[in-house]
């Protein structure tokens, strides 16, 4: 199903951007309507920052005491973190809990290197393990097409220091409710320009105090929320339904093993006392596990009828619009992105399998092959974008851009070639695209078709990459 989406005119009452306000402090949503069209968007102020000035703002501390804060807790930066690292071993809370893997998909448990982080203060003065911001990322293309949210936007830590070996990395990928959900995807305009409109900011300083708002003060865009708080890491409170957002590490603890997983926040408060927040392993999205594919799991069959609905996604003719969608029952806990065959599905699908998605291919009308298809389904896995697909030849002339090394963006905070020649330049022109589609006076403005279901990017709703 299509919902057409009126820019120039429902969006008039609801999510105006303001005659050259899109800029300023404290943006209200209810504007009237007219800007002029948005080009020559800058990717280093508008969509990837990763400016010292600007990160100086953002300490691993500050982010997690908003995070505590925002949910009522009393417990400390230090308490949580060690409690979060505490899940990678075996002990109470840990990855062997019954509730973690219950298809029985397999992932390692314990990881020592990693549980040993649950007796580290990285926010000591004395701390010779720490965190340090390396980039903010702008992914508003992740923004579903029914406006349920407005995308996410994303802190990257690294670790550093002499205390622990190897490498890792925390990404707090916060989900930004819709300020006015009763407009749609529309709601989200302020949201988009005010991204935009860092563009024009030629002061660092200037933009730094603009992001810090955004993210911590809830100051930059009249009604909208802090970016870095608890409800948008995929909170659940008591027995109501998560919401979106994540937290996701990227480790190499002591060399032993890059993998990665992802984590929500769980709140659980006494009556009449304290709230205590706690981060929970969950599945790590778009990682269909192995023996799905070679049809050796119970969920074989229903995984495999469901993947043949993403073949044609799978069959985009650039990079960027390659997609995915298989459901979360299939996913695994972990993504390992190194050593072994682990998500190389096109090594080990099994022949009927393999059949089914030539069937698919032959009522398409396309010339990719089962391989193609199986080898581009890895490259939505965390460990396919991430490490094992660099390289690869997708068929139709699409091969998948290097990451820097199973990261996108290092300690130095040097972004990827896959970012800086393919997926930050594509959600250039999403950006673009959505505010000249509903600003008058733009060439672009009018009705625009937006399928449900997707991003405004094109991505399936819910993709991890």
């Amino acid at each position: 199903m299509t919902r057409w989406l009126v820019g120039a005119v429902a969006v008039a009452v609801t999510a105006g951007c303001g005659v050259e306000r899109g800029d300023e402090p404290g943006e209200s949503l209810g504007q009237e309507l007219s800007c002029p069209p948005v080009s020559g968007t800058n990717v280093s102020r508008s969509l990837a920052v990763t400016d010292p000035v600007v990160l100086a703002k953002f300490p691993f501390s500050r982010t997690m005491q908003a995070v505590l804060t925002s949910a009522g807790s009393t417990q400390s930066p230090k308490a949580l973190f060690q409690q979060w690292m505490s899940t990678f071993g075996n002990g109470a809370g840990g990855c062997s809990s019954s509730s973690i893997d219950p298809n029985g998909y397999g992932l390692r448990c314990p990881r020592t290197p990693e549980a040993a982080l649950a007796s580290v203060d990285p926010f000591s003065a004395a701390a010779t393990t720490t965190f340090t911001p390396v980039a903010l990322f702008n992914r508003f293309d992740l923004a579903p097409t029914s406006g349920a949210h407005c995308g996410e936007y994303r802190i990257v830590y690294a670790m550093g220091g002499s205390g622990t070996p190897g490498r890792m990395f925390l990404i707090f990928e916060a989900a930004l409710p819709n300020p006015n959900p009763a407009a749609g995807i529309d709601g989200c305009l302020p949201i988009a320009r005010f991204w935009q409109n860092l563009t024009k900011d030629g002061v660092t300083a200037s933009r730094a105090t603009k992001l810090e708002n955004f993210y911590f003060n809830g100051t930059a865009i009249k009604g909208v929320q802090p970016v870095v708080t608890a409800a948008h890491y995929g909170l659940k409170d008591g027995t109501a339904a998560r919401l979106p957002g994540q937290i996701r590490t990227n480790a190499f603890v002591a060399f032993a093993e890059w993998h990665l997983r992802e984590f929500q926040l769980r709140r659980t408060c006494v009556t009449g006392g304290a709230c205590t927040l706690s981060v929970q392993h969950v599945m790590v999205k778009n990682n269909p596990a192995d023996e799905l594919v070679k049809g050796t799991h119970a969920n074989s069959a229903a995984f495999q009828s469901a993947f043949l609905n993403s073949v044609k996604g799978l069959s985009a003719t650039t990079s960027p619009a390659i997609k995915m969608s298989t459901g979360t029952n299939f996913d695994e806990f972990e993504s390992v992105s190194q050593f072994g065959t682990d998500v190389r599905y096109s090594s080990f699908a099994s022949p009927a399998f393999v059949s089914a998605i030539q069937g698919k291919l032959n009522g398409l009308g396309s010339s990719l092959t089962p391989a193609n298809i199986l080898d581009r389904a890895t490259t939505q896995t965390c460990a396919g974008c991430h490490e094992t697909s660099n390289g690869v030849n997708l068929g139709g002339g699409v091969v998948w851009p290097a990451s820097g090394k199973f990261v996108h963006v290092d300690e130095f905070s040097n972004l990827s070639s896959a970012l800086t020649t393919k997926f930050l330049p594509a959600r250039l022109v999403t950006l673009e695209k959505f505010i000249n589609a509903r600003c008058t006076g733009t060439a672009d403005a009018g009705a625009a078709p937006m399928a449900d279901g997707l991003t405004v990017g094109g991505s399936e709703e819910g993709a991890a990459n």
